[in-house]
């Protein structure tokens, strides 16, 4: 689990520059200031859990854990969900149909999984 979730960082990581990269050079003239706000909000919070992947990642090189596993994948689907929320209400205009929620609520539990690991880490 892992590789999966070093390749999941560093593609999560790579993408989150690119689009930071883009809300503050090439959406400057498509986008109004207010929805590049709420764009980069959703890099933001990908380029924080992209390395909250990776810190799961080298932590299960060493421990391999059932909670961890799910704190990684909550990590992953908050990315999805929220910051892609984010994106497509800015970038393509699409409707907030209540998935940036659900992704908040993903990374909020994956923290809370780590915070069980350490009290349950001898």
């Amino acid at each position: 689990m892992n590789r999966i979730f070093l390749i999941l960082a560093g593609l999560f990581g790579a993408s989150g520059v690119i689009l930071g990269a883009l809300s503050s050079h090439a959406f400057k003239t498509i986008l109004t200031p207010e929805q590049i706000d709420i764009f980069k909000l959703g890099v933001q919070y990908q380029l924080y859990h992209a390395l909250a992947l990776f810190g799961v990642a080298i932590f299960s090189y060493y421990k391999k854990n059932l909670l961890l596993n799910i704190a990684g994948w909550l990590f992953t689907l908050g990315i999805i969900f929220f910051s892609g929320t984010m994106y497509s209400i800015t970038y393509f205009g699409l409707p907030n149909i209540g998935t940036a929620p659900v992704g908040g609520f993903a990374f909020m539990f994956g923290w809370f999984m780590l915070i069980i690991i350490a009290f349950k880490t001898k």
